[in-house]
């Protein structure tokens, strides 16, 4: 069972390491594909690659930027979407992704807390929550809509990105993953 094909799974972060990793995984705990950041962040990029070493997608940051920007490509580098943090908002915090200039998706939800929704044409089409008893950091992804799994996978990575750089930021700390 490919990641691509599943509506339900768990994206588990490596605490302590030299880069971001995420390993994301069946509902049954079985490996699905991982990713993995680059060592020096600057630009952010990312690469997900399934259990047999194959890109699925790649994720790119923008290096100068009046907001936060990523943009998602398939494995033949055709572009899949760009997503953007919003600047102000007075309550919470919110992104949106679009292609070609047009938005198509909002998210929306407490992203320090890790439980937001994924929105198509005002529509949920995905969500993702904190799992609370875990020894590691895990976050359920549910895929309830007709939407493209690496645009939600992609989105996923990038506000975990965007939350723990702000707060390594914000506190002045660095801090190692593994």
């Amino acid at each position: 069972m490919s990641l691509l094909d599943i509506n339900d799974f768990i994206m588990q972060k490596k605490i302590l390491s030299a880069h971001e990793h995420y390993d994301f995984l069946d509902l049954q705990g079985n490996k699905l594909a991982e990713a993995d950041g680059n060592l020096i962040q600057i630009p952010p990029k990312f690469q997900l690659k399934d259990t047999h070493n194959i890109e699925l997608m790649h994720i790119q940051g923008k290096t100068l930027s009046l907001r936060r920007e990523f943009t998602f490509f398939d494995q033949t580098g055709e572009e899949l979407g760009t997503i953007k943090k919003k600047i102000a908002k007075f309550v919470g915090e919110e992104f949106w992704v679009e292609k070609n200039g047009a938005e198509f998706m909002r998210i929306y939800g407490d992203f320090t807390e890790h439980e937001y929704q994924i929105e198509v044409a005002g529509q949920p089409v995905a969500a993702v929550h904190k799992k609370w008893v875990t020894l590691r950091d895990q976050m359920g992804v549910s895929i309830m809509g007709n939407v493209d799994h690496r645009v939600v996978i992609a989105a996923v990575i990038v506000i975990e990105h965007i939350e723990v750089t702000e707060r390594q930021s914000s506190s002045g700390s660095f801090n190692v993953r593994f």
